[in-house]
C-alpha cells in the first residue's frame, strides 16, 4: 500500500517527464542546444519546487491518501512508517523525471535505461541489506528506495553535464531568458494540461483500488497482483511510446507533417505487434504468472477469475499508450486532457454496475474499457495535430 501511494504520488507529477520530453524533442529537432539547456533548467527547478511543497505538507498528504485509498486499519501504522521515510526522496524522484525527459527527448534511450537500471538495482540490493541484513522491516524498504533514488539522481546530474555541457547549463541557469514568464509559458501550459490529465488517471486507478477493497481483502490483494500485469504491459508498450515522443517530437519541431506521420505510424505498428504477443503470453501463462506473484490460495483464486480480461487488455490498451507518446512529442497537452476526461466519464458510468455484476472481473473489464476509450478519443483528436504542420 505504501508503494502504491508513492507510485500514484510521483506519477501525478509525471508531467515533468512528459512535457520535458516533448519540448526537448522539438528543440533537438532543430539542434538548439541553448533551448535544450533552458528547458532542462526550468523542468528541474520546477521539480525541486514541487518536492519542497510535498515535504512541507507531508502529514496532510498522508491523511488525504488514507481517506482516498481507505486501506484496512491494521495497515495504516505500518504504511506511515514507510511513508515518513520515503517522502524525503521526492526531490530526487522528480529530478530524475526531468533528466529522463531530457534523455528520451534527445533519443538517448540507452542512457535512460542505464539510469533506471542503477535506480532499480540499487533499490533491490539495499532492500535486501536493510531488511534481511539489518532486520529493519518496512522502514528498511523505504530507506533502500530513498538511498537508491538519490544515487540515481547524482548519476542523472552527471548525464546532464556530460550531454549538454556544464558551461551551457550554467549559462542557461544565470540567463534572464530562462526565467522570463513568457518564455516559461509553454512549459507551464503543457505541464498544467498533463497534470490535470494525470490527476484524472490517478483518480480512476484509485477508484479501482477502492472498489477492490470493498470486495474484501483477497480481492484487494488480487488487484495488486493484477496491477503487475498492467506494469508489465507498460514496460513493453511504453518503449514504443517513448520512441514516438523522441522521433515524432523531433519531426514536429521541424514542422514536417510527412515525417511526423511516418514515425506515428511506424511506432504504432510495432506497438500493435507487441500487444498481440503480450496477449498470447497472458492467455497461455497468466495463471502461472499469478502463482509466481503470490502463493496465497484465496488471492490466486480471485486473480485467476480475471485472467481472460488481462489477455485482452494489451490489445485494447496499446492505443492509449501509443497516442500518449505521439501527443507528448507534439506537446498536445490539451488533447491528452480532453481524451482522458471523455474516457473517465465512460469509466465512472460503468464502474458501479460492472463491479456489482461481475465482481473483480467486472472491475478490470471497466478499466480495460477506460483505456480503450482514451485511445479512441485520441484517435479522433489526432488530425488536429497534423493541421499545425506543413
Amino acid at each position: 500500500m505504501g508503494a502504491t501511494i508513492f507510485s500514484f504520488l510521483f506519477w501525478a507529477f509525471g508531467f515533468l517527464r512528459m512535457s520535458t520530453t516533448g519540448l526537448i524533442a522539438q528543440a533537438h529537432g532543430v539542434q538548439d542546444i541553448n533551448l535544450i539547456a533552458r528547458t532542462v533548467i526550468r523542468a528541474t527547478s520546477l521539480g525541486l519546487l514541487i518536492a519542497s511543497i510535498l515535504l512541507v505538507f507531508q502529514t496532510a498528504l498522508f491523511s488525504a491518501t488514507m481517506v482516498a485509498l481507505n486501506p484496512p486499519d491494521s495497515t495504516q501504522i505500518v504504511v506511515w512508517d514507510y511513508f515518513s521515510i520515503r517522502i524525503w526522496s521526492a526531490p530526487a524522484a522528480l529530478f530524475i523525471y526531468a533528466v529522463t525527459g531530457y534523455l528520451i527527448g534527445t533519443a538517448k534511450a540507452k542512457l535512460a535505461l542505464v539510469l533506471q537500471l542503477v535506480l532499480n538495482i540499487c533499490n533491490g540490493v539495499l532492500n535486501l541489506v536493510f531488511v534481511l541484513g539489518y532486520g529493519m522491516g518496512v522502514a528498511g524498504i523505504a530507506l533502500g528506495s530513498l538511498v537508491a533514488e538519490y544515487t540515481a539522481a547524482l548519476l542523472g546530474a552527471y548525464m546532464l553535464v556530460r550531454g549538454i555541457g556544464g558551461t551551457v547549463l550554467l549559462k542557461a541557469f544565470t540567463s534572464k531568458i530562462t526565467w522570463q514568464i513568457n518564455r516559461m509559458k509553454k512549459l507551464l501550459s503543457a505541464n498544467g494540461y498533463i497534470f490535470a490529465r494525470t490527476l484524472i488517471l490517478l483518480t480512476a486507478l484509485s477508484l479501482v483500488t477502492r472498489y477492490a477493497a470493498s470486495l474484501g481483502e483477497a480481492a484487494l490483494a488480487a488487484t495488486q497482483v493484477l496491477s503487475t500485469f498492467l506494469l508489465l504491459i507498460s514496460l513493453g508498450l511504453d518503449s514504443f511510446a517513448y520512441a514516438a515522443e523522441a522521433l515524432a517530437g523531433a519531426a514536429f519541431g521541424r514542422g514536417s507533417k510527412t515525417e511526423f506521420r511516418f514515425w506515428a505510424v511506424r511506432t504504432t505498428l510495432w506497438a500493435g505487434g507487441v500487444s498481440l504477443l503480450y496477449a498470447a503470453v497472458f492467455y497461455l501463462f497468466g495463471s502461472q504468472i499469478i502463482s509466481v506473484l503470490t502463493d496465497i490460495p484465496e488471492v490466486q483464486a480471485e486473480a485467476d477469475q480475471a485472467i481472460i480480461v488481462m489477455a485482452f487488455l494489451p490489445i485494447f490498451a496499446v492505443w492509449c499508450y501509443q497516442f500518449d507518446g505521439i501527443f507528448i512529442g507534439a506537446t498536445a497537452g490539451a488533447g491528452m486532457l480532453i481524451s482522458m476526461a471523455v474516457a473517465f466519464v465512460v469509466f465512472v458510468t460503468l464502474l458501479g454496475p460492472l463491479t456489482e455484476m461481475l465482481q473483480l472481473t467486472g472491475l478490470w473489464i471497466c478499466l480495460t474499457i477506460f483505456m480503450f476509450s482514451r485511445g479512441v478519443a485520441q484517435m479522433v483528436y489526432y488530425p488536429r495535430l497534423e493541421r499545425n504542420l506543413r
